[in-house]
């Protein structure tokens, strides 16, 4: 009987470290493949002139933090010659009970400086765990979407910032397409990796 008991404590064991390292590798591969500078200047050169809602200019800076399930997006909207809007969000990357994938949002209360992602502390932010983006994540593909309302509700508190936070991504090639709520529309950014 203790054999038995022995052996099934030790599979238990097993198949939880197992699990814990399948998901810290999958994180880790994940971060990797969101790094990068992105930009729509491609999309935004190819949309139709005189447009009533023309695309925004929009650049995309993800970098890693020294915590390894962090990063941050620094988010730049111009939407014409003299509007420029920015804003860094952190990004936890977390694989959840289920296998999917998720990135949980966090923003500072008062972000007066461009944060930085050497001196990234998670301490001082606040998360927007109602906008986490879930969905699949896979070794080549990321995506993941907000549940609509409960975001709504939870990013009122953001203020006018909340229009530069994603509400829905895929990360695939060289590719990072974003789903944002600029001047209350759902628009698509199409965003190419920089070399």
């Amino acid at each position: 009987m203790r054999a038995a008991l022995f052996l099934f404590a030790t599979m238990l064991w097993s198949v939880a470290t197992g699990t814990a390292s399948d998901t810290a590798a999958r994180q880790a591969k994940a971060q990797i493949l969101l790094q990068g500078i992105f930009d729509n200047g491609a999309q935004v050169a190819k949309a139709p002139a005189g447009a009533e809602l023309p695309v925004p200019r929009v650049t995309i800076k993800i970098e890693q933090t020294p915590q390894k399930d962090f990063s941050l997006w620094h988010v730049r909207v111009q939407t014409d010659a003299e509007s420029t809007f920015e804003q860094t969000w952190a990004m936890q990357t977390r694989i959840e009970h289920d296998g999917s994938g998720a990135l949980i949002p966090y923003y500072q209360l008062h972000q007066d400086a461009v944060p930085t992602a050497a001196a990234f502390d998670a301490h001082g932010w606040l998360s927007l765990e109602a906008c986490a983006l879930r969905g699949e994540f896979t070794a080549t593909r990321l995506q993941g979407i907000a549940e609509g309302e409960p975001c709504v509700a939870v990013s009122m508190s953001v203020g006018a910032r909340r229009a530069l936070l994603p509400v829905g991504f895929a990360r695939e090639g060289d590719w990072l397409h974003l789903d944002m709520n600029l001047r209350s529309v759902r628009t698509r950014i199409d965003a190419k990796r920089s070399p």
